[in-house]
């Protein structure tokens, strides 16, 4: 996809400028940059979008941390007034099933870009970008997510669906190419092992596919960095792609609502805060939060005080790459992910997803993969995949024991138990989620 002149002179302007700010933005020269932005961000919300003109009716527009919260609901059942150019829901919708349909994602309305999430959590967002904010967004992830700039970077991006706003990353520094999740492994494989990409990104779940490729010889190319994207990179699958690649392993956290959070070169997962403000509730223990986030630079659907449903824990100290932007330290999942066990005393307890990881994966060095589903409160069905030649019930049975000792150790009463060999089959594209909680009530 070509770019005029304007085009590239903007982003050309907005790599500079995140390069400055990322450099220079630290303690309280941070919280005024944001404290301004924030700001003119809530004025323009407020005499363009009718939405938040009603939701913030009698509050005090300047105190912006502490104006009411939204959700993806609100956002999506008040989408036509919620944001600024006056799109319906039904006219987003209908650009963008088409575009899912055809797996031709140029069409806008009007210079509008249109994308679609893919709804993990069974309602899908609709995200609107007009020209300028593509062109900001390009410029950052040129300038954060590249790290270092020698000739024409060759990147392969696997997603569910390709953007406008993705290919103005494309033609500048970098030689981009789309790969679609729909297409056949082998297909992918033999495009991958003609185009030798440096960098490849895509979910952990597609990226362990490709790893299993590399062991077997079929994939041949040889990238200098992998980034993950869409799903949560958890450990084990950071330590193995890293082992079988011999490269750095890095992440993009990016929803719907923003661009929240990019690897720096030292591996730490910086919030990008220039960007966006990242607040927080504290979940249980106080160590984790749920992100309420506020977009500092989008107007066309404008995001101020959003409530994230997923579950972060942010690092006590800053990277030692020098830069003042505050690191995640996991990402856990999605808050509704979290499975509950019955108390000693009849209460509930609160398991977040890595305690669930854990307590499966630390039983066995013999578990090649595994799945948790809990359906209702107390109960927890896990499927297993092993290794070559284990034992699946004596691998079965050391993790049943994992559980029951786990959920002892934090005062509740026995877990349901099932383990079930084998994985649930993960649909063509899907986002893959290891521990899914879809319990509702005792």
């Amino acid at each position: 996809m070509g770019m005029n002149t304007g085009q590239l002179v903007g982003i050309a302007r907005h790599f500079v400028q995140a390069k400055q700010r990322w450099a220079t933005l630290r303690g309280d020269a941070l919280q005024e940059y944001q404290d301004q932005r924030a700001r003119q961000i809530v004025a323009y919300a407020a005499m363009h979008s009718p939405f938040y003109r009603d939701h913030w009716a009698g509050h005090d527009l300047t105190d912006w941390r502490a104006l009411p919260t939204i959700d993806k609901q609100a956002m999506m059942t008040n989408f036509g007034t919620f944001n600024t150019r006056g799109i319906s829901r039904d006219a987003a919708m209908q650009v963008a099933l088409r575009a899912e349909q055809s797996r031709n994602f140029a069409p806008t309305i009007g210079d509008v870009t249109v994308g679609l999430s893919s709804g993990t959590s069974g309602h899908r967002g609709i995200f609107l970008a007009a020209p300028w904010e593509q062109a900001g967004w390009a410029g950052v992830m040129l300038s954060r997510a590249l790290h270092r700039v020698q000739g024409r970077l060759r990147v392969a991006f696997f997603l569910r669906s390709n953007s406008n706003l993705y290919e103005h990353i494309g033609g500048l520094l970098i030689q981009f190419r789309y790969f679609d999740l729909m297409t056949p492994l082998p297909d992918a494989i033999a495009a991958l092992n003609t185009f030798q990409p440096q960098i490849i990104v895509g979910p952990p779940s597609l990226l362990n596919m490709l790893a299993d490729a590399r062991e077997t010889g079929a994939l041949r190319c040889r990238p200098d960095r992998l980034i993950s994207v869409a799903e949560v990179l958890e450990p084990q699958d950071h330590a193995r792609l890293h082992t079988v690649f011999q490269v750095a392993v890095h992440q993009i956290y990016q929803c719907t609502e923003g661009l929240l959070a990019i690897s720096c070169a030292r591996g730490s997962l910086h919030i990008q805060e220039d960007l966006v403000v990242m607040q927080g509730e504290a979940v249980e223990d106080g160590d984790h939060l749920t992100p309420i986030i506020t977009d500092l630079w989008r107007r066309t659907q404008p995001i101020v005080r959003y409530r994230l449903n997923d579950v972060v824990q942010l690092a006590p100290q800053l990277c030692a790459c020098g830069s003042g932007f505050r690191v995640i330290q996991t990402i856990e999942g999605r808050s509704d992910d979290c499975c509950r066990f019955i108390a000693a005393n009849g209460g509930e307890c609160i398991f977040f997803p890595d305690t669930i990881r854990r307590m499966i994966l630390l039983a066995s060095e013999q578990i090649a993969d595994y799945q948790a589903v809990q359906e209702r409160v107390g109960q927890l069905r896990i499927h297993l995949a092993v290794v070559p030649g284990a034992n699946f019930d004596v691998v079965a049975r050391a993790v049943r024991a994992s559980v029951a000792s786990t959920v002892a150790q934090y005062a509740c009463r026995p877990a349901e138990v099932c383990i079930e060999d084998r994985l649930e089959p993960l649909a063509a594209g899907a986002k893959r989620r290891r521990v899914r909680c879809v319990a509702i009530a005792r």
